[in-house]
């Protein structure tokens, strides 16, 4: 039981924040901040640019979950954290107090300092990032000229993105794509038959891929590596990785360059017992992937230990769940991976649809009726779009063995 008038700030409101707050009772005094009015459903962003979802199908209004929730949104950024007086400032001039504190920024997109990123490369980590980028295709493919497309970043999100963009580009055969990867593979940290098998799949199309080469610039023209090699580009999509705000720094959570906020298994920070800190910008004894289902794991670990601070009691051991991750290579593939294990088959988009719709349906529940056009118009263009398809290649997988284990290298 929490002492009363003791009281818990959320600072972000995405996977991890909005966890925290819809695990904690309504009988606590919780206020959630972050600057945006909307939830992102952040693993789908990339469908955004094939045209599978819309802007509007993966946001959710956080002021009126947290509402339900029996707490408090505050739509503002949080500029300083004072962990010694419990106390933070907003960039609209207010303080907020607290007893305890989860914080829950993630990351913010990494330039690595590279000449040219930060104003001739397109950023991919937000809804709005993603239809930036789909915008600007649908005026670039208008001209009849040659055009090329270069990712940086071979990971899971560029992956992805050029799986979109294949979905829709692929037999526009004056479009060309390059990915560049400075990992001699791409998932880099992930089974290598990942990267062979991708490869398999592109030699098909107009696809060339770029490991073990790392940016030296990047210029309106193109992008220049440092081996000296030059890739023309009419749009460079940047998704080579996360930095920590500098918010957690600023505020003594981070003490060692390059790092994210140390914590303890129990996610609590190792320099300011009154904060826990979780999802992306968590640093755990034993780092853990930056995927959205180890950040929901942890909001609720935060909630449940957070409670436990305050009214003097042990703390639980955060441990990651043995979730297996699917990773979509727009309708050309999908994969499961499951530590070395990865299983390839299109029908797997369909379990990752699923993923998709049963969160945001039990994030967001609308009494009544009032939450059946939005779900219907997500699950109809959804289902159209990707289960219908992985339906089909179980058809194949009967007579194909559409449905494949990648052997180990």
């Amino acid at each position: 039981m929490i002492p009363k008038h003791k009281s818990i700030l959320i600072i972000g409101a995405n996977f991890s924040g909005l966890t925290a707050a819809l695990q904690l009772p309504k009988t606590c005094d919780v206020t959630v901040v972050d600057p945006s009015p909307n939830f992102e459903w952040i693993p789908g962003i990339h469908e955004i640019l094939s045209g599978v979802k819309t802007p509007q199908g993966l946001r959710l209004d956080r002021a009126d979950i947290i509402a339900r929730a029996g707490h408090r949104f505050v739509q503002d950024l949080v500029t300083r954290i004072d962990a010694r007086k419990r106390r933070v400032t907003l960039a609209g001039g207010d303080t907020l107090n607290f007893d305890a504190a989860i914080v829950a920024v993630g990351g913010i997109g990494n330039s690595y300092q590279i000449p040219g990123v930060d104003s001739h490369t397109w950023p991919f980590r937000t809804v709005a990032d993603s239809q930036a980028i789909e915008q600007r295709m649908n005026t670039l493919q208008q001209k009849p000229a040659p055009l090329q497309v270069v990712v940086v970043g071979g990971g899971l999100s560029g992956i992805e993105a050029l799986g979109e963009l294949l979905r829709r580009y692929r037999h526009r055969p004056e479009i060309s794509f390059a990915m560049v990867e400075a990992s001699t593979q791409l998932m880099p940290g992930f089974p290598k038959t990942l990267d062979a098998d991708l490869h398999m799949i592109c030699q098909e199309h107009r696809v060339s891929f770029h490991t073990g080469e790392s940016v030296a610039r990047v210029t309106p023209q193109g992008v220049w590596l440092a081996s000296g090699k030059r890739l023309p580009s009419a749009l460079t999509i940047w998704a080579a990785g996360l930095a920590p705000p500098p918010l957690l720094r600023e505020a003594k959570l981070i003490r060692s360059p390059h790092t994210w906020a140390a914590v303890h298994q129990t996610l609590q920070s190792r320099y300011a017992p009154s904060i826990f800190v979780v999802g992306d910008a968590a640093a755990l004894p034993k780092p853990v992937s930056k995927q959205a289902f180890n950040a929901i794991d942890m909001g609720a670990v935060a909630a449940y230990n957070v409670t436990r601070w305050l009214a003097d009691q042990s703390l639980k051991d955060f441990k990651p769940p043995a979730t297996p991750l699917l990773l979509a290579f727009g309708d050309l593939q999908t994969y499961m991976i499951a530590g070395k294990t990865v299983l390839a088959s299109k029908t797997l988009a369909g379990a990752k649809e699923g993923v998709y719709q049963l969160f945001m349906a039990q994030t967001a529940p609308q009494p009544g009726l009032q939450g059946v056009p939005s779900a219907l118009r997500r699950r109809r263009k959804s289902w159209k779009e990707l289960v219908v398809p992985g339906l089909l290649s179980l058809k194949d997988f009967r007579a194909t063995s559409d449905c494949r284990p990648l052997k180990l290298l």
